[in-house]
C-alpha cells in the first residue's frame, strides 16, 4: 500500500516539475514550435489549429514520458540489485537533498539551468517530431527540473522492483503532461493564466520541497509502510497489484 503514497508523491513532484521557472513560462514557446502555430494574438486560432496544437502537445508528452520510464525501469533495477539499509538511506538523503534545494536552502547552480531544445527535428514529419523532440527536451530538461525527478528517481530504486520504477515515472511524467495538454487546450488564454500564476511558484517549489523533505525522513525511518496500512484502514487509494 505504501505504493499508493509514493504515486502521489511522484504526481505532485511531476506538477513541481511543471512549474519550474525555468519550464512554464516557456511552455506558450513549445507549443507555438510544436503545432507551427502563431501564437502572439490571443483569440484568432480556428479549431483546426487549436486541434493541431494538443495533438502535438500529446506527442510531445509521450516522448518524454518514454525517457522517464526509461529511467524509473532502470532506478528499479538498480534498485532490486543494491537491496538494503545502504540504499535506504542513501536514497534518504538524496530526497532531502533535493528537497532542500528545491526550498532553496541549498544552492546547486546546475539544478537550474533552462531548457533549450538540441534537436529542432522535422515539420514534414508530423506528429513523430513532436515525439521525438519530447524525447530529446527529457534530457534537456533534466537539469532544470533535476531536484524533483532526482528524488523520484532515488524513490523508485528504493521500491526495488522495475514494475514499481515504472510506475512512479509514468505518474510524474502525468503530473509533467497533464498540466502541458491543458495549456494546449486553452492556448488563447494562456499567455494572461501564466501571468496570474508566476507569482505564486516559488511558494509552490518551496511547498514541494517540504514535502520531498518529509518523505526522505519517512523513507529514512520506514515509515511509509505505516502511512499505507492508515490510507488502506480507511480505504483510501487504489491497488496497484504492485
Amino acid at each position: 500500500m505504501d505504493v499508493e503514497v509514493s504515486v502521489g508523491l511522484a504526481f505532485v513532484a511531476g506538477l513541481a516539475s511543471f512549474l519550474a521557472p525555468c519550464v512554464l513560462p516557456l511552455v506558450p514557446a513549445y507549443l507555438g514550435y510544436l503545432s507551427g502555430a502563431a501564437l502572439v494574438t490571443p483569440g484568432e486560432h480556428s479549431s483546426r489549429e487549436r486541434l493541431a496544437v494538443l495533438l502535438h502537445a500529446v506527442s510531445f508528452v509521450l516522448g518524454f514520458t518514454l525517457v522517464f520510464v526509461l529511467l524509473g525501469a532502470a532506478a528499479g533495477t538498480l534498485g532490486a540489485l543494491l537491496k538494503g539499509d545502504v540504499l535506504k538511506i542513501v536514497g534518504s538523503l538524496v530526497m532531502v537533498f533535493f528537497g532542500l534545494a528545491l526550498i532553496g536552502i541549498l544552492k546547486v547552480p546546475f539544478l537550474y539551468q533552462e531548457a533549450k531544445l538540441q534537436w529542432r527535428g522535422r515539420r514534414e514529419w508530423g506528429l513523430l517530431s513532436s515525439l521525438l523532440i519530447g524525447m530529446v527536451f527529457a534530457a534537456g530538461w533534466t537539469p532544470c527540473v533535476g531536484p524533483a525527478l532526482g528524488a523520484i528517481l532515488a524513490l523508485s530504486a528504493n521500491q526495488s522492483t522495475a514494475g514499481r520504477g515504472i510506475l512512479l515515472l509514468t505518474a510524474y511524467s502525468l503530473g509533467v503532461g497533464l498540466p502541458f495538454i491543458l495549456a494546449a487546450l486553452v492556448i488563447d488564454r494562456l499567455s494572461a493564466a501564466l501571468v496570474r500564476v508566476q507569482r505564486y511558484l516559488p511558494l509552490i517549489q518551496k511547498g514541494v520541497g517540504a514535502l520531498l523533505v518529509l518523505a526522505g525522513v519517512v523513507l529514512l525511518t520506514g515509515s511509509f509502510a505505516e502511512i499505507g496500512r492508515w490510507l488502506e484502514q480507511h480505504h483510501i487509494g487504489w491497488d496497484f497489484g504492485l
